[in-house]
């Protein structure tokens, strides 16, 4: 029990001591608090960073696509490579006139020369013309025998002309194989562009879905290749591919596209092409379809006109339509050629020249299978546009031509008439309206389409140019100025 006692006794002793102890410290004890947290400091510090993180991105960005090209061109194989502004001059050599007769020369020694006989003096009584009586014929009837040799005329200059001459279907045969050797060289001036995208099947699993169209090479400009296809089976696309005559693919970049005709000019750099697929492919040779004797020509829709590759031969019928976009008309050639909804590819002379880019929807009714396609005279100056990424301006004008019998009959102004105004455009902006003929863009005096587009194009986006116009005003026509601020055309 003693010793419970003084246990107890010590243990009051030292609680006592503790507690004065820290009585002794209290006036030194610290207590600790956390520091608020500063919210707005944080949010603008993490603004701050984000911004910062923009703005060198974006310099990175901008001064990658600026030396790019540069840097390219130092490490290309071909260091005297030189870019160039893409120029498509207008053909001059025409198609061979249609000669009406053969007016033989004075020669030493006596030339034969072979006239077809004119349509107008045939006749269906014509010895190779097969009779109503055909029918009965035997085979031996049918088969071909030897022709005697016709009579020979002699004309001055002891010129030896034979009126008439057989043509035997070895000839026939000759022909086509000979344009078929012609479609071939057009061929290497021809490449497939596929589109690849992403896409999900019903179960939500992944695949890659493709289009392929046809596309022609138009130009090189030093540093890539350009190459003119129609974009309507590219728009989705997330890659380009291009598959040369040889079979060598590349990537291709999107240079520009024509929101209205869907053309578009892609491009593939000339490093990454082989030298082996240079020397396989040819740049195309572009003819002239604003020719007077382009109506009735003989020609070939080369490339995909059936769907997949094909050739077909067939004449031009008609080449006067007109297809109206914005501020701008371009030539519709119509062939006799069938083809498929989903046809591509180029339309050639046979000189081998592209007259013609195949396009879609443009046919007229009932005639959906008739190759069409637009002429090359007419497109010439857009493809250089979009070839050299031109900035181009934009009105709004839908337009098209007043006829020079129809002007004198109405007593009309000289002009190109507005069929239509598109909304929110420019020329709405502008006061311009339906009916009305435009008359000058800035100081050019325009009479048809072609002439306001040439106007147009000279002019700069996003600046004023002075319309000049006539409007009907009661019984007469009244001439009145405006002043648009021009768009930009995508």
């Amino acid at each position: 029990m003693k010793t419970d006692k003084k246990e107890e006794k010590t243990e009051e002793i030292r609680a006592a001591g503790a507690a004065d102890q820290a009585s002794d410290y209290e006036f030194i004890r610290e207590q600790i608090k956390e520091r608020p947290v500063n919210r707005k400091k944080i949010f603008r510090r993490m603004l701050f960073t984000a911004g910062m993180a923009v703005l060198f991105a974006t310099i990175a960005c901008l001064t990658f696509l600026l030396l790019e090209p540069v840097f390219s061109k130092l490490l290309s194989s071909d260091g005297e490579s030189e870019l160039k502004v893409v120029s498509l001059p207008e053909q001059t050599v025409d198609d061979d006139p249609v000669q009406a007769e053969v007016i033989p020369e004075a020669d030493d020694d006596p030339v034969q020369l072979v006239i077809e006989t004119p349509i107008e003096n045939m006749s269906l009584n014509d010895e190779d013309i097969v009779s109503g009586n055909a029918a009965a014929a035997t085979a031996s009837e049918n088969r071909a025998e030897p022709t005697a040799a016709p009579e020979p005329t002699i004309v001055a200059g002891d010129t030896i002309i034979y009126e008439t001459v057989p043509l035997e279907i070895e000839d026939y045969r000759q022909l086509y194989r000979k344009m078929y050797a012609l479609s071939e060289e057009v061929q290497k001036s021809l490449v497939t562009v596929t589109g690849v995208h992403s896409d999900m099947d019903w179960m939500n699993d992944p695949y890659l879905s493709t289009q392929k169209t046809t596309g022609v090479i138009i130009a090189d400009n030093g540093y890539e290749l350009l190459i003119l296809a129609d974009s309507t089976k590219l728009e989705a696309a997330e890659t380009l591919r291009v598959t040369f005559a040889n079979g060598d693919t590349g990537t291709l970049n999107i240079k520009a596209v024509d929101s209205d005709t869907k053309l578009g000019v892609y491009a593939i750099r000339l490093m990454e092409i082989s030298a082996d697929t240079r020397k396989a492919l040819s740049v195309a040779v572009l003819g002239a379809s604003y020719t007077s004797n382009v109506l009735g020509n003989a020609v070939m829709a080369v490339g995909s006109p059936l769907g997949n590759a094909s050739i077909c031969y067939g004449a031009v019928t008609s080449a006067q339509t007109m297809v109206g976009v914005r501020d701008a008309a371009y030539q519709l050639l119509t062939t006799d050629m069938q083809g498929d909804k989903n046809a591509s590819g180029v339309i050639v002379n046979l000189r081998g020249q592209v007259v013609g880019i195949l396009c879609h929807g443009h046919e007229a009714e009932g005639l959906e299978n008739l190759l069409c396609g637009y002429g090359i005279s007419g497109i010439r100056r857009l493809i250089e546009d979009l070839s050299n990424q031109v900035v181009r301006p934009y009105m709004g004008l839908h337009l098209s031509d007043v006829a020079p019998d129809v002007v004198k009959e109405l007593g009309l102004p000289d002009g190109v008439f507005v069929e239509q105004v598109e909304m929110d455009s420019p020329a709405m902006a502008g006061g311009l309206a339906k009916g009305d003929l435009i008359q000058k863009v800035g100081d050019i005096t325009v009479k048809t389409v072609s002439e306001y587009m040439a106007a147009l194009a000279v002019q700069e986006a996003d600046t004023e140019v002075e319309i000049t116009y006539a409007r009907l005003s009661g019984q007469e026509y009244r001439t009145m100025s405006v002043s648009v601020q021009l768009g930009t055309r995508e």
